[in-house]
């Protein structure tokens, strides 16, 4: 796996906000920067991190288990920061 940690930061705040446009605002991002790297982060896996219904986003139970996990090494990373 290689993921990057700005593909962790998309994908926290995707799930956050359940919205690429939103995440994008917050991130002050494009939407196709962060749509593409949601889909370079969800192709690291099989199965998959989000559902689209009817334009919404819905985070699979996997994806909220990889939701938790980038909490714990964001929380890391910012306590390497510091």
């Amino acid at each position: 796996m290689n993921y990057t940690l700005n593909q962790l930061r998309v994908f926290q705040k995707v799930v956050e906000t359940n919205s690429v446009t939103k995440a994008a605002d917050e991130l002050h991002l494009s939407q196709p920067a962060v749509s593409i790297q949601l889909k370079n982060f969800q192709d690291q896996f099989d199965i998959p991190l989000i559902e689209i219904r009817n334009k919404r986003i819905f985070i699979t139970d996997f994806g909220k288990q990889i939701a938790n996990a980038v909490d714990t090494i964001l929380n890391e990373v910012k306590a390497i920061e510091s």
